[in-house]
């Protein structure tokens, strides 16, 4: 995704966005010129943490599971961009799924969750509060399956 697309998807003032890819590696690395533009954006893994995106080597403390990481973005009062990879099985828990709603509904909010995944299940209480959006080659391919 190219960088004019991102700085759309991030100013749309979603705080919780569904990025539906089929190379997330690939995705994350299309973040990189944002964070020369001084942003703030952060990486996370589960078992592996949260870390910047520009030092990934160095993992934030208390961030290795998802109900670890949700709980640090939501008190955290500094702006950033969070990109959640794998996030699909646990974004449905219901103290996730609590928390999540709270960060959409902040409306002084300055984080921005972007899960990034090559497809999610979305829970139904999420749907008015998340973005949900794909790249080219996922939304070329799931056409051509509901064709089929």
């Amino acid at each position: 995704m190219n960088q004019k697309n991102l700085e759309k998807l991030i100013s749309t003032g979603y705080r919780l966005i569904a990025l539906e890819t089929d190379s997330p590696e690939q995705t994350i690395n299309d973040f990189r010129p944002l964070v020369r533009e001084g942003k703030a954006i952060y990486q996370w893994e589960n078992n592996t943490g949260l870390s910047r995106l520009e030092a990934s080597h160095i993992n934030i403390p208390n961030t290795k599971t998802p109900e670890m990481v949700i709980n640090h973005i939501k008190q955290s009062k500094l702006y950033g961009i969070y990109l959640l990879v794998g996030f699909n099985n646990d974004i449905a828990k219901h103290g996730i799924l609590q928390v999540l709603k709270q960060i959409a509904d902040d409306k002084k909010g300055n984080k921005t969750i972007i899960f990034i995944d090559n497809y999610f299940n979305y829970p139904h209480k999420l749907m008015n509060k998340l973005l949900i959006t794909q790249e080219p080659e996922v939304r070329a391919r799931t056409s051509m399956e509901q064709i089929a």
